[in-house]
């Protein structure tokens, strides 16, 4: 079965590289040495095919599939969080930015020369149109609560010069939110296409005009419910004006998404060349049986690098009896983090107290705070401590060692994603050891669950912060708070109004600034003290880099960018790597 299933796949591959299929007639040959393959990295939204094969609006809540608007609409900006030094912001579409003396404005600089796919210039008023239109569709778009919240007045002075100014003081607005690094970054639009459009259900798909028109070095060549394939772009205006070389990669095609042992088996058999993050297990299976194949951290442990993404159990706040903060201090103390690492990664990870990445700057900040952390007790395993909370609050165990109140029981359903299949059967069987009726679910509608609060409970990471801890406290501000039902941009649905003003502070106050480790401290103590989400691991990236076709990987000893595919720095991976055959 293991053969023939590899057999399919091998021969799938052969017919999408030489010969293509649909969606934009016949395509020309491209070899195998040119070509790279993956699958998409969203189980909701291309779990067997891609459910919006016809859609590539990267602005709609329900969610557009990474598998081109993350690298064919580059940013003003990226940003390495990984390369050696301080200044790690490496320019693309502007050339430079500054802000006036309170912070209250920022004035960009486009380069010359950029243009779209049809030709047209690239220009001041595509991003300033970008920005308006988010605005002006609050909260009902991806990236707009932000552009309202921040956004007093966008204006283009003339075709390479923005004027943006702000509702208050922010010294990081154009690195949160037009600097492409992880997850971050606000595709621009050209505004000759999307302009007199309502975004919110334009599709921006017709390959016959020539849609979606982008600025980065490929084109969609087809897009159906099978497949989406991206073709070179001999024309990109980086190759024209010298700035950058084309990719040696000349097609890309994705595939929908795989299950997991699916992944594994194209991968060893190289009918694919990357995958999303993989079991420690399943990933040491695969450099065990193709020697072609390697990691960020070569074929060691921990088998990929440190995200940004720690992982969390989230709660939706506003819903009994997780609207409860002693409920979730209680279901704090249940959990052995220690042991979901060892038993759930088999020991390739680390645990993590906080909702911050471990990375070094970062560091700078929760090092001041582990006096909280202990006050808090967060991480302290002790479901003696569960059971005097839940006690205190007149809960108590029924006939079979559950706690209830009321006559209902506390019961707590995790909705996760595939890559926690390991941790959350420890994390439950933990929970019911606690006298929790804990179980989970993984299902197609994962994201939409969480997005709407219709998910009570649920594994989710926090990708915000790399350098400081603003993006990251931000996601909890009070203004992405939806009633249940509505569509919610952040999922956490905690509302602390102190809170919210020390975070609009911090968000005024520049990283360079003494007073944001006070403010930082500040706002932890809240949040520490109401745990709106439980800290549970650091994340790991373990990505197999197939290296038969394709060399020059991001590694951690030519860390030029992370290699995850779905991130929004995925362009500079595509520009990096080198063919490693003819």
């Amino acid at each position: 079965m293991r053969k023939l299933v590899l057999n399919v796949a091998f021969f799938m591959v052969c017919m999408f590289v030489f010969y293509g299929c649909g969606g934009g007639g016949q395509q020309g040959a491209v070899p195998r040495n040119r070509t790279f393959i993956a699958d998409c990295s969203s189980q909701g939204d291309c779990s067997g095919q891609f459910k919006d094969y016809d859609t590539f609006n990267p602005f709609l809540l329900a969610g557009t599939t990474k598998t081109g608007w993350n690298f064919v609409y580059e940013p003003l900006y990226f940003y390495n969080a990984y390369a050696e030094g301080s200044d790690n912001i490496i320019p693309w579409i502007a050339t430079g930015h500054e802000y006036n003396s309170d912070y209250t404005e920022v004035t960009v600089l486009i380069r010359k020369g950029v243009e779209w796919s049809d030709g047209q210039p690239w220009t001041a008023h595509d991003l300033v149109f970008t920005i308006n239109m988010l605005k002006d569709h609050a909260p009902s778009l991806s990236f707009s609560t932000d552009m309202k919240a921040w956004v007093k007045n966008a204006t283009a002075v003339d075709d390479h010069t923005a004027q943006i100014e702000l509702t208050a003081s922010n010294p990081r607005f154009i690195f949160s939110y037009f600097t492409n690094n992880f997850d971050n970054g606000i595709p621009i639009m050209p505004k000759h296409i999307w302009e007199g459009k309502d975004p919110e259900s334009f599709s921006n798909f017709d390959m016959e005009q020539g849609w979606p028109v982008v600025s980065g070095p490929y084109k969609m060549a087809i897009s159906v419910p099978e497949q989406r394939v991206w073709d070179i772009r001999p024309d990109w205006w980086a190759a024209k004006v010298g700035f950058r070389e084309l990719p040696k990669v000349e097609r890309l095609i994705y595939l929908p998404y795989m299950e997991e042992s699916k992944r594994v088996q194209n991968i060893i058999a190289n009918a694919m060349d990357t995958s999303l993050d993989l079991r420690p297990p399943n990933i040491k299976s695969i450099i065990d049986a193709n020697p072609g194949v390697s990691t960020w951290t070569g074929k060691e442990l921990p088998l990929g690098y440190l995200d940004w993404w720690p992982v969390c159990l989230g709660f939706n706040n506003l819903e009994p009896p997780f609207d409860d903060p002693e409920v979730r201090r209680a279901v704090n103390h249940a959990i052995d983090r220690e042991q979901l690492v060892k038993i759930g990664w088999q020991g390739a990870g680390t645990s993590s107290y906080l909702p911050l990445p471990n990375f070094p700057p970062i560091r700078n900040y929760t090092d001041g705070i582990q006096d909280l952390i202990d006050k808090y007790e967060i991480g302290v395993y002790d479901p003696a401590k569960t059971a005097e909370i839940l006690q205190r609050k007149g809960w108590s165990k029924d006939g079979e060692g559950f706690w209830s109140k009321g006559g209902e029981r506390l019961t707590m359903v995790v909705d996760i994603f595939g890559i926690f299949n390991d941790l959350a059967p420890v994390l439950v069987a933990q929970l019911k050891q606690a006298g929790v009726d804990a179980s989970f679910r993984l299902t197609s509608d994962t994201f939409t669950r969480m997005a709407q609060g219709t998910a009570r409970a649920y594994m989710m990471g926090n990708g915000g912060s790399v350098r400081d801890p603003y993006f990251t406290l931000r996601l909890y501000h009070s203004r992405f708070v939806q009633p249940t039902g509505t569509h919610a941009e952040r999922f956490w649905r905690w509302s602390n109004p102190e809170y919210d003003a020390i975070v609009d502070k911090m968000g005024q106050t520049s990283p360079d600034d003494p007073e944001l480790q006070n403010l930082f401290r500040q706002a932890m103590e809240i949040w520490l003290s109401e745990l709106p989400s439980i800290p549970l691991v650091q994340w790991y990236h373990r990505i197999p880099q197939n290296e038969t076709y394709w060399k020059n990987w991001p590694t951690v000893d030519n860390a030029y960018i992370n290699s995850a595919y779905w991130h929004n720095t995925w362009l500079l991976v595509l520009l990096g790597l080198e063919p490693a055959q003819g």
